[in-house]
């Protein structure tokens, strides 16, 4: 999903703030959280970059199309294909200061399993995942109801229930046990999750 322009805001002033040179993005749709990021890190010298990752071909058109005229491709570098193919393809000696999940919810559990088996994330790194509250409705799983109505606040609509807010659920209770790392939810936006390795 897009960030808003005050989201936007946050992801330059965190890779900004953690002087970060190498940043992933897993969920590139029109480039915007790119662009944030690679205002944060244009003066972190030579070696700064970051790679994002888009699925469809057509929203990864548009994202390089954005990133030409924000005057950053010499930042950033767009790769098209799955998500989890791509960070099981990065060689062992690669690693990130920072890495973005904002793609397919459903797909957050592995991002984060395979990033850290392959140790894709640097010493002091962090893991943000986007959406993870997914409009209010993520914390309505322990008192779902599928026959509420849409006025209940046991109610989750079915077509988000199995492919997003379940998947989402269950990657915030996963992550939470982690003895692998610290994390922390922001309620702003729409769920925001600070990950560190411990």
């Amino acid at each position: 999903m897009l960030a808003t322009p005050i989201q936007g805001s946050l992801l330059t002033f965190l890779s900004k703030a953690m002087n970060a040179k190498k940043i992933l993005e897993i969920g590139c749709f029109t480039g915007y959280s790119a662009i944030c990021f690679a205002e944060g890190i244009k003066e972190n010298g030579p070696d700064a970059k970051i790679i994002t990752c888009e699925n469809d071909h057509k929203y990864a058109n548009i994202a390089l199309q954005n990133v030409k005229e924000a005057g950053m491709d010499n930042l950033i570098e767009i790769k098209v294909g799955d998500g989890l193919e791509i960070l099981r393809n990065f060689d062992k000696s690669t690693v990130f200061d920072l890495i973005y999940l904002d793609a397919d919810k459903a797909g957050y559990l592995n991002y984060y399993e395979t990033i850290l088996e392959r140790n894709l994330l640097a010493k002091n790194g962090l893991i943000l995942a986007d959406n993870v509250l997914f409009r209010g409705f993520v914390q309505r799983i322990p008192n779902y109801d599928p026959n509420a109505p849409e006025t209940s606040e046991n109610y989750i609509p079915k077509n988000f229930y199995k492919r997003i807010v379940k998947p989402l659920y269950q990657f915030n209770e996963h992550v939470n046990k982690d003895p692998r790392t610290t994390q922390v939810v922001l309620p702003a936006f729409d769920g925001l999750t600070l990950i560190r390795k411990n």
